[in-house]
């Protein structure tokens, strides 16, 4: 047996000789498996089994450990090579990690090794397919089966790829006039776009029902007018455009929240706040367009639960996050508690709902106004309704263009969280951005109709909002490329802050297209100018309908405008009527019980 071995060796080119023969390793049988070349307490030298048993079952495995000493002999030196060589793994006789020198730590286990008694080349043959069957490796194939075609992965949600900015038609700011004026985007090129991309996923169905504001004569739901009553009665308009101006201004009147509206409102606040305390550290405080002035009467009452956070109240300059673990699980347990306490009352009782998983909503609905309420937890009130409040000072516009541009997209279901699109704070800053990027262009007193117009055309066919950032602060239009030039006139340590979050943002938008993760790749983005870091537009996945719901109020408003010139002004038509295209059935049903 032993010289069959030998034999074998020398076939395979290893030295091996007669010489290793002494009382301590015996010629007495057959070499089956070597052990790991590394051993770190000891030499250990070969296996060998008594030709006495009669089963491989039998077979006795013996080990001889010796002292550390140098590989002398060429026998010595085959063995461990060729027991590098074969990765063979005895789990049963040694478990620690020192020991398991495994290949993709998958090691062979078996439990009955498959062992020809006459045949030593048979054995190990054997041996080498079992490590080999026992090698598992994930393996990533990008080539496409016959007959089908690979998705077609469009240029701009390529990685690395940039589409270039449009030129702003407004007074942009100083940092971004240095950059370079770039081509229009194309609607042909979005709807294309949208088209080949993975389709954006379908909004959850909601747990409550929304209002519906969609027209449709075939189902008695025709298009209304309501907000033609509000017109002056002195209204005296010369061109369409003041015409459109008057129309604007009347629909903010006759979406704003009634006196009896309000009312209900602050006894809500009141009740919420007995009914949570002793459950809430501080006072509930409503926040969101109820605090910013943005409300309409079918608006969401938004609650910001303060939590006291002592470490970073306590620290200077650099403080912890606010959104670290241990915070967020404080807040998940706080809604808990006040989830308990609205299930409880009557009001309540069986729509009360928790909403997201690393940043919790507690949402619930008032019972007898339908009203949706919301909450969510905080250290205090957010800067944004600072901002926004400062804002609407600045531009007192923002307000009638943004019930306008709301009810725009809420007539074709493009607007809110629950339909995956854009939030109330994210539609102001594009408000505000545009208006302040055209400080200046609009001269005339009663210039609402030239603002919407121009807003409607500027976020549906000049932009590409699916690659293109906006950012209120300073106002512009930011993609990859304007980011890398504007950066490139500061030193590294001397990067404005808002520059350091438009690049981060885009680093986000770029390693979701680098994953082919689209959706995420094209959703809308806009800086938070409370934090340059923060996007107020990621609910928004949907941004090539976004925008295509903006270029078709484009389109039938400028219809609309040609045709009311064309008639002779007819004091009764209305120009915002095939724009909006909208029935406010639903809006009249619940205004209806707050009186």
């Amino acid at each position: 047996m032993f010289h069959d071995f030998s034999t074998y060796l020398q076939d395979c080119k290893y030295d091996v000789t007669d010489e290793y023969d002494d009382d301590e390793h015996p010629r007495t049988g057959t070499w089956l498996e070597f052990l790991p070349a590394t051993v770190p307490s000891g030499r250990l030298h070969l296996i060998s089994y008594h030709p006495k048993l009669q089963t491989a079952s039998e077979y006795m495995l013996k080990v001889t450990v010796a002292a550390p000493r140098c590989l002398v002999y060429p026998t010595d030196r085959a063995a461990m090579r060729l027991a590098s060589a074969l990765r063979i793994s005895l789990s049963n006789l040694f478990s620690t990690a020192s020991f398991r020198r495994q290949l993709h730590a998958t090691g062979v286990r078996s439990i009955d090794p498959v062992i020809f008694r006459n045949s030593l080349e048979k054995t190990l043959e054997a041996h080498r397919s079992s490590n080999r069957a026992n090698l598992i490796r994930k393996v990533i194939d990008d080539k496409c089966p016959a007959g089908i075609s690979p998705p077609v992965i469009p240029l701009e949600h390529h990685a690395g790829h940039d589409e270039p900015l449009p030129k702003a038609s407004s007074v942009l700011s100083a940092e971004s006039q240095s950059l370079q004026p770039l081509a229009p985007a194309r609607r042909a090129q979005r709807k294309a776009r949208s088209s080949s991309q993975v389709a954006a996923p379908h909004p959850q169905t909601a747990k409550y029902p929304q209002l519906q504001w969609h027209a449709d004569e075939a189902t008695g739901r025709p298009e209304q007018t309501p907000w033609l009553k509000y017109l002056a009665s002195d209204c005296k308009t010369s061109d369409a455009i003041s015409r459109l101006d008057a129309e604007i201004r009347a629909l903010e009147v006759y979406m704003t929240p009634t006196p009896s509206e309000q009312g209900e409102i602050d006894r809500l606040v009141a009740d919420v706040g007995r009914l949570l305390a002793g459950i809430v550290p501080s006072q509930p405080q409503v926040t969101g367009s109820w605090r910013t002035r943005f409300a309409l009467s079918h608006s969401d009452l938004d609650f910001v639960l303060p939590v006291p956070d002592s470490d970073r109240s306590t620290r200077g300059v650099r403080k912890p996050s606010a959104t670290r673990p241990k915070v967020l699980q404080t807040y998940k347990k706080l809604l808990r508690d006040v989830g308990h306490a609205l299930q409880q009352c009557p009001s309540f009782a069986g729509r009360v709902q928790i909403l997201g998983n690393r940043f919790p909503v507690l949402s619930a609905i008032h019972r007898p106004t339908g009203r949706l309420l919301q909450f969510h937890c905080g250290e205090g009130l957010p800067a944004s309704v600072e901002y926004i409040m400062d804002y609407q000072a600045e531009y007192p516009s923002t307000r009638p263009l943004y019930v306008t541009a709301r009810l725009i997209l809420e007539a074709r279901g493009r607007y809110g969280r629950p339909r995956l699109s854009i939030g109330s704070d994210a539609l102001v800053m594009l408000l505000v951005a545009f208006l302040k990027m055209n400080h200046g262009r609009f001269q005339r007193p009663d210039c609402l109709g030239e603002q919407l117009i121009a807003f409607l055309r500027a976020y549906g066919t000049d932009v590409d909002l699916a690659t293109t950032g906006v950012s209120v602060d300073p106002p512009s239009w930011f993609n990859a490329s304007t980011v890398k030039r504007a950066s490139a006139l500061y030193a590294p340590d001397d990067l404005p802050a808002h520059l350091r979050g438009q690049r981060s943002l885009i680093s986000l938008k770029r390693t979701a297209a680098a994953r082919r993760n689209l959706s995420a790749a094209s959703r809308l983005c806009v800086q938070d100018p409370t934090n340059y870091m923060n996007d107020l537009g990621r609910s928004c996945v949907r941004t090539s309908e976004l925008q295509d719901a903006f270029s078709l109020a484009h389109d039938r408003l400028g219809a609309s405008l040609r045709h009311w010139d064309d008639s002779g002004q007819a004091a009764d038509a209305s120009i915002l009527t095939r724009a909006l295209q909208a029935n406010f059935h639903d809006f009249e049903n619940l205004r209806a019980k707050s009186l």
